[in-house]
């Protein structure tokens, strides 16, 4: 018995961020997650608020006396979290950990992720015109074997 073979190739592309390269998932289903990356990263940072609960932040510091070792690890720790779940909403779990570990830089990868955003969003924006113009396409070829059949 013969086998049929069907090939699929994921949509979407990769995304090198220093030597490690990602893969963007640009399927629609995974765009309407993108698009709703600020309230997701936001339900993440109000996890990571409340397991940072136990330590009190003042209101204001007046000199760093004021400032203990456990407040800054929190403050940095809550920071991390809401930077991580951003990244790995955007490639999938496990991505900020996997770059964090050779690049362990939390200012660096903070700033990287809005170049990641724009170049991300500038894709999105080209394969929507490449996928605008195979539609137009489909859609000639159709009125032309139509007409042809008149």
């Amino acid at each position: 018995m013969n086998q049929v073979n069907i090939e699929i190739s994921r949509t979407g592309f990769p995304v090198k961020i220093g030597s490690i390269e990602l893969w963007f998932d640009s399927s629609i289903e995974n765009l309407k997650r993108f698009f709703n990356i600020d309230k997701l990263a936001q339900d993440k940072l109000k996890e990571a608020q409340e397991k940072a609960k136990h330590v009190h932040f003042p209101e204001k510091i007046e000199s760093i006396d004021d400032v203990d070792s456990t407040m800054v690890d929190a403050a940095f720790d809550l920071n991390k979290e809401f930077i991580a779940a951003q990244y790995d909403i955007i490639f999938g779990d496990g991505t900020f950990k996997r770059i964090y570990q050779k690049y362990p830089d939390i200012i660096a990868l903070e700033q990287a992720l809005d170049v990641v955003g724009v170049a991300i969003a500038k894709r999105i924006d080209e394969q929507e015109a490449e996928r605008a113009a195979q539609v137009e396409e489909k859609k000639k070829e159709y009125l032309n074997k139509k007409a042809l059949k008149k």
